[in-house]
């Protein structure tokens, strides 16, 4: 993938040399849209890289492989679906309703936006058979585990399938190239951190925002 404005600033600048700096911008009240002189904030980087990826932009491929994931994904629910924990979240989510609902994989049930995302996400990672993208040098982590809050987004704010694969996308070039960049286990952050940070890119692309 031609990974656009995200790759070339973080590459120039690099993550781990980006996040020291954000508490200090916080605490002396320094704008957030630079970082030092003339860098590009790493949240402005993100979600310059967000609004401006184009389904047109991706490969043939890149689609393919997105909507594989995808699919893979919802394979992997389905096989997790009568777990324990997913039963125990499923029957949460069942217990709430919502003028904007959502629906939990499998069953149907319609439920909040977050209870879905939470029951479906419980289903796609029970088997631990989803995906894993090993980082050049970090560790690994798995990048579909984003896949139910896009899924989520996207339905309550009526998206289009090309929409979803290019929310895939985004959220996994976030993930990987994060993971490739910055030392998390060296910092003592897990994986399912930057699961969060790439889920947030990819689910506010479908939310408009």
């Amino acid at each position: 993938i031609e990974r656009r404005h995200f790759l070339r600033h973080a590459a120039a600048v690099g993550l781990a040399a980006i996040a020291p700096t954000l508490p200090a911008m916080a605490q002396t009240g320094q704008s957030h849209s630079t970082v030092g002189s003339g860098q590009v904030s790493l949240a402005e980087t993100l979600a310059r890289y967000a609004t401006e990826l184009r389904y047109e932009d991706l490969p043939e491929d890149v689609i393919r492989i997105a909507r594989r994931a995808i699919l893979d994904t919802i394979g992997c629910a389905f096989g997790g679906y009568a777990a324990g924990p997913s039963k125990i979240a499923i029957k949460l989510a069942s217990e709430v309703s919502s003028r904007q609902a959502a629906t939990v994989l499998i069953g149907g049930i319609k439920t909040s936006p977050d209870l879905a995302a939470f029951a479906n996400g419980t289903m796609i990672r029970y088997l631990d058979f989803n995906d894993a993208f090993v980082s050049l040098t970090h560790g690994a982590g798995h990048p579909s585990d984003t896949i139910a809050a896009l899924l989520t987004s996207a339905e309550f704010t009526a998206r289009s399938g090309r929409d979803l694969v290019t929310a895939t996308v985004l959220a996994y070039e976030v993930f990987c190239k994060i993971a490739d960049v910055f030392d998390y286990l060296g910092n003592g952050i897990d994986h399912s951190t930057i699961t969060g940070i790439a889920a947030v890119v990819g689910a506010g692309r479908l939310m408009g925002l």
